[in-house]
């Protein structure tokens, strides 16, 4: 009780603290633009739930409450003409670039009368256009209020942060779409979580008599872990090949479910390496940086080795496969 009582006294003193000036002068916009400041750091880069999906097919989570796989790409660019503070947005499904099913451009703003930092939401009148922005911003820089379609304005994203994270929401019931597929109006709804490392997606959709249209069922939000990319040498012996084997170095491999083959002088035969950034939802085993060691497409590793989960260098070396593997800068 009385821990609880401090925590009020407390939050009742910043509450305090929260009009026009703080009592040494300082204007309070100015812990809003730090808080924007960090954020606009920790939103940039490539997240993927690959996690998530693995641990749902562990735990044998039904097939309306599991999650499907999805990476979110939040690459920051400059389009002049659209305003500061944008990034662009694509998210593809199931691992493969291929499958994108969402392309937007964000724009952040800070609100001082909320005290929160705004997201608005706009979408490409042809996307086909600037596909693959986040590879070439070039694609952006002469865009126009005439290239985009603004979301409605109840669909902004108000953040906030608590603790050491940012909490994004809509205000409640604001967010009211037409969907270009099936003509439907669509509640749209969206809760959201970012930290340095994570970012928890919660995106769903009803129709006008409430039928579910889209997102997780059981309300779990897709959990994003931020991808970390590693550069690495890799060798396989090949008692077929003149040299004994095969060397390739400088190959980018994510930590988030990435891959590198070497194929073999014999026709069909390959070896690799996969890497996860393991993060445990249950029990008390630890969070571990693991690369694991292949010789087929089986998907069953034959090996791996696994270190802390921020390390900086993984390596293993089995005779007929050895890699070394260091994170980018």
């Amino acid at each position: 009780m009385f821990k609880w009582m401090i925590s009020i006294g407390f939050s009742y003193c910043i509450f305090l603290a929260s009009g026009a000036v703080f009592a040494d002068g300082i204007d309070k916009n100015s812990v809003l633009d730090r808080d924007f400041n960090l954020m606009m750091e920790w939103f940039e880069g490539e997240f993927d739930n690959m996690e998530q999906v693995y641990f749902d097919r562990v735990l044998k989570v039904g097939e309306e409450e599991a999650h499907g796989r999805v990476h979110s790409i939040f690459k920051r660019v400059a389009a002049p003409a659209i305003g500061l503070h944008l990034f662009y947005v694509q998210q593809y499904s199931d691992g493969d670039p291929e499958k994108v099913y969402r392309q937007r451009l964000y724009r952040f703003s800070a609100d001082y009368d909320r005290s929160a930092i705004a997201l608005q939401i706009f979408s490409f009148k042809d996307a086909a256009a600037v596909k693959d922005a986040h590879l070439d911003p070039a694609k952006l820089e002469g865009l126009s209020d005439g290239d985009i379609n603004a979301m409605p304005a109840g669909c902004t994203v108000f953040w906030q942060r608590r603790a050491n994270q940012f909490v994004g929401s809509m205000d409640q019931g604001g967010c009211r779409i037409v969907s270009e597929r099936s003509g439907m109006t669509l509640l749209i709804e969206d809760d959201l979580l970012l930290t340095e490392n994570e970012i928890w997606i919660q995106d769903r959709a009803t129709d006008e008599a409430g039928n579910h249209v889209f997102g997780n069922k059981a309300g779990v939000a897709h959990k994003l872990l931020k991808q970390q990319l590693f550069t690495c040498w890799i060798y396989a012996k090949d008692d077929a090949a003149e040299s004994g084997g095969h060397f390739k170095n400088g190959l980018k491999i994510s930590d988030q479910g990435g891959e590198i083959w070497l194929p073999l002088t014999e026709e069909g035969k390959k070896v690799g390496v996969k890497m996860r950034n393991v993060h445990w939802p249950y029990g008390n085993n630890r969070n571990s940086l693991v690369l694991y060691a292949h010789n087929d497409d089986s998907g069953r590793a034959v090996s791996y080795a696994w270190t802390e989960p921020d390390a900086k260098r993984i390596a293993l070396n089995l005779r007929w496969v050895q890699a070394s593997c260091t994170r980018d800068d």
